[in-house]
């Protein structure tokens, strides 16, 4: 029997709690208690969008009587006016002192508000989501607020966090953190400018603001909070700066006009779905790091990605494994600032859309099929740093028509020139297989430092019109130029006849020129396989054509021959028959 009293008695208080979330009411307002002399404004039903249903204007009083005693009205209470969406003016008296968290949260009519000078604590979340809010007035004299021209939001000074702005374009340089919801749903912001003060965006700080299509961060910003602009959806690009080291979950899901996210330093943690549903996603620039994450992490990632760019640091095997599996729509890979000194093996093999491929500047090798089928790959330039091009490196390349090897010096006059270049490459060895069936190859020049090119290196090069072979040459192994049926003409530096075999230049027309110093024309002819070719010596090379010009037609072009190569100048550019600028 005692037990089913108190069970009773317990349902009652529940009831009465619930039901009776305020001490008293008296006009429209409802009042807790807080002391002998003092109350609190408080909601009529908390968490309810029946709140208040209905009131459009109010004034709060500076004093109310209850039950025959007057109190002082000191303070406006947690979610007092919570989801209050049909307030649109509120008058606050010079006795209310503290304004709660999520006070006026979602009055989403609210235009105006002045507060007293009397004021002096204001609630994370005071006026979030009051998207109509374009006037926030401090009252003179309030040595806590102020209000700034140009600039709707309220400053907490004493600890420079900003808690609420919805038209705000700049903000105060007094601000050190823009705090959770601080521009949620302010649908008429649409472009914000972060102070160097600025260390930390909260968590869904600019949730909706739909109109947002420029954000310019200060280089103090390390972190940026879950679904801190998720709903963006008119944000277009962003550029985080290298002081930048924290990208939450969802931080720029949804934006879906977002085709740019440039990261200047090392984000050390990206969490999973920072950037979801973000469909117009096409350029990234950020750190190699950036990449060195499980790659359960990525699978939420835009899948049409056609431009990375990288900012630094190294990419881990982890990381090569990430973008290669990612990112087959990727078109451009600039990797120049890198630290790598490799790649892993088969790194980017099969990326099929890859047309621009930039090596780290540092690199010394590159390994095993590392770049292999990427059959949309147009030309390739080898730092003069890489010492070795392992087998198969750039094997089924098919649409490579250009190969430049920094620090390698192209023969004057069309090859007649045959003393040996500085050796500025470090470069000593191409391995087999390594620009096996590059089709398109139109013209070679191997730098001076390479020894020796392996087996079928460039076998099926069925375009490649000619060649120099430099002064450090000394071994071509079998099949290397096999199939290479359009040579012209090939130059050979080397004092010393390179050693080739009987198939090195399988398929290959032996009666093109080849020329070589005069002073080794004899050992050439002595030689079982070279003595196949027409050997001739440098002197008798043919001299290219300085500087031929040619009449410009009615469009303003001019083909010029320059060094026996046919150039193309329209206005102040130069371009090659292929089209490549020069």
């Amino acid at each position: 029997m005692r037990k089913r009293f108190l069970l009773s008695l317990l349902v009652v208080l529940l009831t009465t709690l619930s039901t009776h979330a305020y001490d008293f009411q008296s006009g429209d307002l409802y009042y807790n208690i807080t002391s002998e002399t003092t109350v609190e404004v408080t909601y009529q039903e908390s968490w309810s969008e029946s709140n208040y249903q209905g009131l459009t204007t109010t004034t709060i009083p500076a004093t109310v009587t209850y039950n025959g005693n007057t109190y002082s009205v000191t303070s406006i209470g947690e979610d007092a006016f919570w989801y209050c969406s049909s307030l649109t003016s509120v008058t606050i008296p010079n006795s209310v002192t503290s304004i709660g968290y999520s006070a006026f949260y979602y009055c989403s009519s609210l235009t105006s508000i002045t507060l007293p000078n009397s004021v002096t604590s204001i609630g994370s979340g005071a006026f979030s989501y009051c998207s109509a809010l374009t006037s926030i007035v401090v009252e003179s004299g309030n040595t806590m607020y102020d209000s700034r021209e140009n600039c709707n939001a309220i400053i907490e000074t004493a600890s420079n966090t900003l808690i609420v702005g919805c038209q705000s374009t700049t903000i105060p340089n007094s601000v050190t953190s823009i705090g959770e919801d601080a521009f949620g749903r302010c649908s008429s912001l649409t472009s914000i400018t972060i102070p160097n003060s600025v260390t930390s965006i909260g968590g869904n700080a600019f949730y909706k603001c739909s109109a947002l299509t420029s954000v310019s961060l200060g280089n103090s910003v390390t972190s940026i909070g879950n679904e801190a602009f998720i709903f963006c959806s008119s944000l277009t690009s962003i550029t985080l700066p290298n002081s930048v080291t924290t990208i939450g979950s969802g931080a720029f899901a949804e934006c879906s006009a977002l085709t740019k996210l440039i990261c200047e330093g090392h984000v050390e943690n990206i969490t999973n779905s920072a950037i979801l549903c973000c469909y117009a996603l096409d350029t990234i620039i950020i750190s190699a790091q950036a990449f060195d994450v499980n790659e359960g992490s990525w699978t939420s990632m835009p899948k049409n990605i056609r431009y990375i760019q990288l900012t630094g640091g190294e990419l881990t095997d982890n990381a090569f494994n990430v973008i290669l599996r990612n990112y087959k729509t990727l078109g451009t890979l600039d990797l120049a600032a890198a630290t790598n000194t490799t790649l892993s093996d088969e790194a980017f093999k099969g990326c099929y859309n890859l047309q621009t491929l930039v090596l780290p500047a540092q690199l010394t090798s590159i390994p095993y099929m590392a770049v292999a089928d990427c059959k949309a790959l147009q030309a390739i330039t080898i730092p003069a740093t890489l010492e070795e091009i392992d087998n198969s490196a750039f094997e089924n390349c098919r649409s490579i028509r250009s190969i430049t090897f920094e620090g390698a010096a192209a023969p004057e006059n069309g090859g007649a020139n045959f003393a040996p270049a500085a050796a500025t490459s470090a470069l000593w060895r191409i391995g087999n297989w390594a620009f096996y069936n590059c089709h398109q190859l139109q013209h070679l020049t191997i730098p001076e430092s390479v020894t020796e090119i392996g087996d079928a290196a460039f076998y099926g090069c069925t375009y490649l019109e000619d060649m120099t072979l430099p002064s450090s040459m000394r071994k071509i192994g079998d099949n290397t130029f096999a199939l290479c049926s359009k040579l012209q003409k090939i130059h050979v530096r080397a004092l010393v006849p390179p050693i080739i075999c009987a198939k090195t230049f399988y398929d290959v027309n032996r009666a093109i020129p080849v020329y070589v110093p005069d002073e080794a024309v004899a050992d050439y002819k002595a030689d079982t396989y070279w003595q196949e070719f027409n050997i001739v010596g440098e002197s008798n090379a043919p001299m290219g054509i300085e500087n031929t010009n040619g009449e410009i037609n009615a469009q303003g072009v001019q083909k010029r021959l320059h060094n026996g190569q046919v150039l193309i100048i329209r206005g102040d550019k130069t371009y090659t028959l292929l089209g490549e600028a020069l």
